[in-house]
């Protein structure tokens, strides 16, 4: 189907009809004037960026990937292992803020996910990769039949 042109007026008139709107401007004035926490109140979900993971068992450790396309400084990115989960944060910057958009799909701002690894994991041993946008982290598990916290009883 061909966008239609309807003249109204002037040519300054003249708007496309089929053409769906752009609400991002109005988004963001709400955005900025009801603020960040009142999306989160009211759609449960928030205007903060779900970043995209995979969770991998192999025979001795967890793989997860997670799509971080466009950070500068992955130093900048806090990861965090407590018991059997791994929580990362961080920001991805926002490219041609000064330009008007027509249309946004790619994430930017804030992120914040709390994945589940299924099972215990070693931190120390832990280590992390960025290439191409994807951020790979590698935890070995531990053992099955280990016992890693070991508590020592004194006689007093």
């Amino acid at each position: 189907m061909q966008n239609k042109l309807v003249m109204v007026g002037s040519l300054e008139g003249v708007i496309e009809v089929n053409r769906p709107p752009n609400f991002d401007k109005w988004r963001q004035i709400a955005k900025d004037f009801l603020g960040e926490d009142f999306w989160s109140d009211v759609s449960g979900m928030g205007s903060v960026n779900q970043a995209k993971a995979d969770v991998i068992h192999s025979m001795n450790e967890v793989i997860v990937l997670i799509d971080l396309p466009g950070i500068d400084d992955i130093d900048a990115v806090d990861i965090r292992v407590e018991g059997e989960t791994l929580f990362i944060k961080g920001r991805i910057p926002t490219a041609y803020k000064k330009h008007e958009r027509i249309l946004t799909e790619r994430n930017s701002g804030t992120f914040e996910r709390t994945i589940p690894l299924g099972v215990p994991v070693i931190r120390q041993k832990s280590r992390a990769n960025y290439r191409k946008g994807v951020l790979e982290i590698r935890l070995p598990m531990i053992a099955a039949g280990s016992n890693p916290r070991r508590i020592r009883i004194s006689d007093s």
